[in-house]
């Protein structure tokens, strides 16, 4: 059996704005007050399968592609974002244990998981945050296998797992000092009440305490010293659906404050019309359109080229986190005093909660600086592509006697969103990309050519990006280790995104783009315009012209009840509201 449509998860939950229906907005915000598990929600969606749609057919799952799952999880999470945790937070063990679990360990997680279970996954302690070598956590030989002794803070379904996924400490120092363990989790583990967080009401985050806690020698999960490879090669993957929340978020936040906009009088106008709200409304509306699209890109760059998914997942995920955030800002200020009002603002108290959400979902798998660290790490060797391939490549693009070369390069396999995607292969996923970024040296042997074909605005717009990141590169190589490669990391996100738009646009000269007629480059220009302002740390709002057809673009879909999205679904009609 394949995975359901969106459509298809979209009729089963019905209208969102129906005060009554258990799987709407209303419902959302009630259990958020609550601090209630979506139990209602969650059980409608797993008899459907929804929460099958990240497991491998051969654990009893339907996963198809993540560009697939992507679209599907967005379209759940955009009526709360607590389904994703409810239904999902397996993946990250599920993924480690692809990776290097027993069959016999396999078997166990994925008969868990196919039936609606949960596996937990431990591995941040309270002291220690994202210094991940400096957890404490102990696992020490026993007679008959190993004595587990530490606490293990904020673990997503601590309190409900079945199974758990645990990394400890095995040796002295270093990465290769931890090794993970699967656990049956006995009456005897000390959970910890349900820990309160902002976002995600409602989802038990536990810690949970272990004092010479037995641990059966066949638990462990491949060799010792082995748990950190496995969590940072997974953690690739959680970045791609976290993703998919952070839409779910933006997509709603935007579609209530047009409701707000448009409706709402102010003197021979709408807010929507008037000046300034008209303003920051496109640049809210050019957010999401780069973030749907730096999203789309990375759910599909991991099946296409998974070695250098290590960098690649730290832009998107930073981009896309950086995008709902700052979307999020500009529909409060739309809003104005409605976006503080618990009971008559939009939702009556959802946009709150998505605001709260967001800024959950965003660290849920990593700290924002950690995240950046991550990436930052790796820009040096990164850039040298760049640095040996950029001039060249430029004058190489001009050159008569290689006709054809951006229409076969094989960066468009990627890109074209006809082209069916490879299968996800998770042993090709690696610790960093060596030496080489597919995007951005792609972007120098197409981008010269496409400042032909398209208008003089945008035309500017790619020189300016090819510019900047020429600049950036250069930046790097002398710019001292500390917050210097950090901030570089910052910039060289938004430019990746920048790259993946334009790819896109290139790429698929006949598909009808965000309900665009093909070819049209008003959401390019727009998505190029916020990118490259954030990339030079400046107001989009110098850049309005440009930015406000994305505007026009959202209300158009808004209007026909579709997904803002790359490649719109029908959402389910909804009532007068």
């Amino acid at each position: 059996m394949s995975a359901p449509t969106p459509e298809e998860i979209e009729r089963l939950l019905g209208d969102p704005y129906d005060a009554d229906n258990p799987y709407g907005f209303a419902a959302a915000v009630r259990r958020d007050e609550q601090d209630a598990f979506p139990e209602e929600l969650s059980g409608a969606l797993r008899e459907a399968g929804f929460h099958l749609n990240y497991l491998p057919k051969e654990w009893g799952g339907r996963f198809e592609s993540f560009e697939h799952s992507m679209v599907l999880v967005r379209t759940a999470a955009r009526r709360d974002l607590n389904i994703m945790p409810a239904t999902m937070f397996g993946i990250t063990a599920a993924t480690c244990l692809a990776l290097h679990g027993s069959p016999e360990q396999q078997k166990h997680a994925s008969q868990i998981l196919a039936r609606g279970g949960a596996v937990g996954f431990a591995l941040s302690e309270a002291d220690h945050g994202s210094d991940l070598l400096a957890n404490t956590v102990r696992l020490e030989p026993a007679t008959d296998g190993w004595e587990l002794t530490g606490e293990k803070w904020m673990v997503g379904l601590g309190r409900r797992c079945e199974a758990l996924y645990l990394v400890a400490r095995t040796g002295g120092r270093g990465p290769g000092a931890f090794s993970a363990v699967l656990l049956d989790m006995s009456e005897d583990v000390k959970r910890s009440p349900a820990v309160p967080a902002s976002g995600m009401r409602g989802i038990d985050f536990a810690h949970l305490r272990f004092d010479r806690f037995p641990v059966p020698a066949e638990a462990l999960v491949g060799h010792e010293g082995q748990a950190l490879e496995s969590v940072m090669k997974a953690q690739q993957v959680v970045r791609v659906m976290s993703m998919a929340g952070s839409l779910g978020c933006a997509d709603t936040a935007l579609r209530l404050t047009l409701d707000f906009a448009t409706a709402r009088q102010v003197g021979r106008t709408t807010v929507r019309e008037s000046p300034y709200p008209r303003r920051e409304l496109a640049i809210a509306s050019a957010a999401l359109l780069a973030a749907d699209v730096t999203a789309l890109t990375a759910a599909r760059g991991i099946h296409v080229f998974p070695e250098v998914f290590s960098v690649w997942g730290c832009a998107a995920k930073h981009a896309v986190a950086e995008h709902t955030e700052d979307l999020i800002r500009r529909c409060a200020t739309v809003l104005a005093t409605r976006a503080v009002l618990r009971t008559e603002g939009p939702g009556n108290g959802l946009f709150q909660k998505l605001q709260r959400d967001a800024a959950m979902v965003r660290v849920v798998d990593t700290s924002t600086l950690a995240n950046l660290r991550g990436y930052a790490a790796q820009l040096p060797t990164l850039v040298q592509e760049i640095d040996l391939r950029g001039a060249g490549n430029c004058a190489r693009s001009h050159n008569a006697a290689a006709p054809n070369h951006e229409e076969h390069h094989p960066i468009r396999r990627l890109f074209d969103l006809t082209e069916p995607l490879p299968p996800y292969t998770p042993a090709h996923l690696d610790l960093t990309a060596r030496g080489n970024s597919p995007i951005t040296t792609a972007l120098f042997d197409i981008a010269p050519q496409l400042t032909t074909q398209t208008d003089q605005t945008t035309a500017t717009l790619i020189t300016r990006l090819t510019t900047t990141l020429t600049q950036l590169t250069e930046d790097i190589a002398t710019t001292d280790r500390d917050t210097g490669l950090v901030d570089a990391a910052d910039r060289f996100a938004y430019l990746h995104a920048a790259a993946c738009a334009l790819l896109l646009w290139w790429a698929n000269p006949t598909y009808p783009l965000f309900g665009t007629p093909p070819g049209d480059t008003r959401w390019l220009t727009a998505s190029l315009a916020y990118l490259l302002a954030k990339a030079d740390g400046t107001d989009p709002r110098r850049e309005a012209p440009a930015l406000l057809p994305a505007l026009d673009i959202t209300t158009q879909l808004h209007t026909r009840n579709q997904l803002f999205c790359a490649h719109p679904k029908q959402l389910t009609p909804a009532t007068a509201h």
